[in-house]
């Protein structure tokens, strides 16, 4: 998808696409629409700032890949699956509990097609670890192995 350009009709601010998802988790649509309006409201925050360049996260192994987008992948952090039943687990969905959940999970990494292949071994494919405590976004990462970094320097809290 990659980033949406401002001038762009379908271009939407994040505050916007957190009023959005509250108003159709308010609504009484189906569940095949409201799981498709936030399907793609995933994804475009997820790669709000870019696919690839411009995502914050990236495994330490797939930097040596940038230039060779073949070789990535654009991971969910927490499965899209998982994210949309914490959606419609929320008691009153606000904006802004819908923003407070697209920040703690809503997260995505760039890593090798190598990394995705061991997550799926590990049954990680579309679920969390059995053991995960619902806070760390990136448990699926560390259970793998998946060592993290921010591209602004930081190491997440991933891998060993």
């Amino acid at each position: 998808m990659g980033r949406t350009s401002q001038s762009n009709p379908r271009y939407r601010t994040k505050s916007e696409l957190c009023a959005d998802i509250a108003l159709v988790l308010n609504s009484s649509l189906h569940y095949g629409t409201k799981y498709a309006v936030f399907d793609n409201a995933m994804w475009v925050w997820t790669e709000f700032e870019g696919k690839y360049k411009g995502c914050e996260y990236w495994s330490e192994a797939a930097q040596g890949f940038s230039e060779d987008q073949r070789m990535l992948v654009h991971e969910h952090a927490v499965p899209k699956k998982l994210l949309i039943d914490l959606l419609l687990s929320l008691s009153s969905p606000t904006p802004d509990s819908v923003q407070q959940m697209f920040q703690n999970y809503c997260k995505a990494a760039v890593i090798t097609k190598a990394e995705d292949a061991a997550l799926n071994r590990l049954g990680l494919r579309s679920k969390m670890p059995s053991d995960w405590d619902g806070r760390d976004p990136w448990a699926r990462c560390k259970a793998a192995g998946i060592v993290l970094r921010s591209q602004v320097g930081e190491r997440c809290n991933t891998g060993t």
